[in-house]
């Protein structure tokens, strides 16, 4: 099936995550097949003997003490698990260490993943239009063309093998049984050790193909990542709606601080910006409320109410606003203004406060 040429953005983490809970997940099988064939090999070759070695007791056993036994419903039983128990006693060891290498190569691929949804029965896949249309699909021909590849390099090394040890072969016409075996085992076991090997290359390419098809399969079109975004993030008209009431919960916050300045430094029309120093607990004082136009005349407004210092003072109105946010000190570089106009509101309050006791 030829792909939306219109899906030319990536997939989002959100449709990432639907897809694995679908069970669509990159994952070769040329990488279990590899990892099982490596393993088998490895096994053989570090347990060969002692796999033989108990297979020819087995036979040895088997021929010497029950060929002769009288077959009746008791010596069969015996007999049966006899060999039961010792076939998993000899191919117990191998089986278990290929589910778990193969139980392995999966979670390497795809992780922890359980999902009834593969499995699933859909109306599409017995559809025969359906199921014709997948055989004579674009992933079907790569299918069989990967299959065919796979099967020409896997001869051609298994050829190879054999043309090394072409000339041997006629040499054998005169050896013991032993000999030829051994032989034959030692050119198997070049030959599969060498297609083990290029299965392993192929698994790696044919998992790094998966995936980059996986995500050609997933990706969006503009119109659908909007949309999503949208979905996750709500309608516009809602999202500005809670801006704009966070932002009215913040100015109400902040013009309740005004209250607590010890001066309001103004532009004087456009800016204002209310300023508090704690001489116990901060080290240098704070910007508790700054803004401009409405705002800045409604900080304004709120000081002269609560008896706090209105000062004009444009340059250093302009750089408090600019330069220092929302509830942090002033820079080390606005000390001295800002200490100037400290000073000048004390000695007012201090006038003040004077002219009260005199006139009391």
């Amino acid at each position: 099936m030829a792909r939306d040429p219109s899906k030319t953005e990536k997939p989002t983490p959100k449709k990432l995550r639907e897809a694995r809970r679908e069970g669509r997940v990159p994952r070769s099988v040329e990488v279990s097949s590899a990892a099982i064939l490596l393993t088998g090999l490895l096994f053989f070759y570090f347990a060969g003997q002692w796999f033989l070695g108990r297979c020819r007791w087995l036979f040895q056993e088997v021929f010497h003490h029950h060929m002769l036994l009288v077959v009746d419903q008791d010596s069969f039983f015996t007999l049966a698990l006899f060999a039961m128990k010792q076939f998993i006693l000899i191919l117990g060891p191998l089986l278990a260490l290929l589910v778990v290498v193969a139980v392995a190569a999966n979670l390497m691929q795809v992780g922890f993943l359980f999902t009834f949804k593969p499995i699933a029965p859909k109306f599409d896949k017995v559809n025969p239009v359906s199921g014709f249309g997948r055989i004579f699909s674009l992933r079907s021909l790569v299918d069989l063309a990967k299959s065919l590849f796979k099967i020409i390099v896997l001869a051609w090394v298994a050829f190879g093998v054999y043309r090394q040890h072409f000339v041997e072969f006629f040499g054998l016409l005169n050896q013991p049984i032993h000999d030829i075996l051994g032989f034959l085992a030692l050119i198997a076991f070049k030959i599969i050790w060498r297609c083990a090997v290029v299965l392993a290359v192929l698994a790696v390419l044919d998992y790094l193909f998966q995936r980059w098809d996986w995500m050609q399969n997933l990706k969006m079109t503009k119109d659908e990542v909007k949309d999503e975004f949208k979905q996750m993030e709500g309608d516009p008209q809602l999202r500005a709606r809670i801006r704009s009431l966070q932002m009215a919960a913040a100015r109400q916050r902040m013009m309740q601080e005004v209250p607590r300045a010890d001066v309001v430094i103004t532009n004087p029309v456009h800016l204002a910006v209310a300023l508090r120093y704690d001489q116990e607990r901060q080290s240098a004082p704070m910007v508790i409320a700054k803004g401009a136009g409405v705002v800045a005349e409604n900080i304004k407004k709120t000081a002269r109410q609560h008896g706090v210092p209105v000062v004009e003072n444009k340059p250093l109105a302009r750089l408090l606003f600019r330069t220092v946010k929302l509830n942090e000190p002033i820079p080390t570089d606005l000390y001295q203004a800002v200490a100037e106009v400290l000073a000048y509101v004390y000695r007012l309050k201090h006038r003040q406060r004077r002219g009260r006791t005199v006139n009391g």
